[in-house]
């Protein structure tokens, strides 16, 4: 059953990584929505879009800032408990290190839940999400920005029309200019014109009627066609609106399971297996990180406190980019996941139970002055540059 205490820790966590989460989230949304707004025109239709936009990205980010953010609530709550002499209250009471995490070890298996639905449904249907209302955003906000005797650019090309309708999709004496990278210059001029969203959502088309388009260059093979109508596709990109599934990335977990027997043209076995495992391994090192965070936090008084989160900030750096690394190797079918991401977990699980298992030692032993072993070691070194450094000044 859940005691004062268990409620005592598991308050001071679960504020502490609610504040830092949304902090985390503040920032990535506010640096993403700067480069959304880079694209966008300040009307209402667009700036409805990007609030949109922006709802759906909580899911990716949200999956990328918990663990950290509850690894740092463990680490610091539990360093205020040692500096504060609370835990060796607790422990004088008869609650040894093992029984304090159990509500945090607890707490990672609901976050494990919460994040399993997160990376196996709204993940991926949020990505698929953004990028359909990236495409519909990028429309309005050409549709906005296009004004009466106003130069606009898009897709590499500007345009200028001398009458426009006030939902900007009719337009009269049309203007074109484009230059291709082979240095000629492509000028289109139209009586009228009429921009609209393409059959397949795939961006924007600007159709012309009643002109003539001119190559300006040195080759003798430019001239000037006089058309009825042409077509012009505007943001026309890759993040076009479609049927979800175009990667690995928008497709759930039973879907991921499910190519994996049956591949597709453009999804291959190995990218959904290096998919699969990388999501479950990502859910399983949820567990892993109160083991680390204890010991690391305690460590005898300030000292403790920032060279352990030095120390298991850089774990978990290099520990992600070891399985981002293998992760790649088992998209090529170079590597099998089990070598390039189980193993790397297992090695963090296996150092860091390690690590738990000494800190309750000392705990039980009353011998929580001594620094966490990788603190050790940092401090052993620089104690021995230390004279090295004298004699060389």
């Amino acid at each position: 059953m859940i005691n004062t205490i268990d409620r005592y820790i598991l308050r001071q966590v679960i504020m502490t990584s609610a504040a830092m989460i949304g902090v985390a989230l503040a920032v990535l949304l506010l640096e993403r929505l700067l480069r959304i707004l880079e694209r966008a025109v300040n009307a209402d239709q667009v700036l409805g879009y990007v609030s949109r936009m922006l709802v759906t990205l909580i899911p990716h980010y949200l999956g990328v800032s918990l663990p950290l953010a509850f690894f740092l609530g463990v680490m610091l709550t539990f360093n205020r408990l040692n500096r504060d002499n609370e835990l060796a209250v607790m422990t004088a009471a008869g609650a040894g290190l093992r029984r304090l995490m159990a509500p945090v070890m607890g707490l990672a298996l609901l976050l494990a839940v919460f994040a399993a639905i997160t990376l196996s449904y709204l993940q991926p249907l949020a990505r698929y999400n953004y990028r359909a209302l990236n495409v519909a955003a990028a429309h309005a906000s050409l549709s906005a920005a296009v004004k009466e005797g106003t130069f606009v650019h898009a897709d590499g090309m500007t345009f200028i029309a001398e009458e426009t309708s006030r939902d900007g999709q009719n337009l009269r004496k049309v203007f074109v200019y484009e230059e291709n990278d082979d240095g000629k210059s492509i000028v289109t001029t139209a009586n009228d014109a009429t921009l609209r969203r393409a059959a397949d959502d795939a961006g924007s088309i600007l159709v012309l009627r009643d002109g003539r388009r001119s190559k300006i260059g040195r080759d003798q093979g430019d001239g000037t066609l006089i058309f009825e109508q042409f077509q012009w596709p505007i943001d026309s990109s890759d993040k076009a609106v479609r049927a979800r599934g175009k990667d690995e990335r928008e497709l759930t977990i039973p879907e991921l399971w499910a190519v994996m027997s049956a591949p597709l043209a453009r999804i291959s076995a190995s990218e959904a297996r290096a998919e699969l495992h990388a999501r479950l391994v990502r859910l399983s090192s949820i567990l892993v990180l109160p083991l680390l965070a204890v010991p690391l936090a305690l460590g005898g008084g300030r000292g403790g406190q920032s060279y352990g989160i030095a120390v298991g900030l850089l774990v978990l750096v290099v520990y992600e980019q070891v399985v981002k690394f293998g992760e790649s190797m088992a998209d090529l079918d170079r590597l099998t996941p089990w070598l390039g991401m189980w193993l790397p977990l297992a090695v963090l699980a296996a150092g860091s139970g390690f690590l738990s298992y000494r800190a309750a030692s000392k705990v039980s032993k009353g011998r929580l002055r001594r620094l966490p072993a990788p603190v050790e070691i940092l401090l052993a070194i620089r104690r021995r540059l230390r004279p090295w450094r004298r004699w060389r000044r």
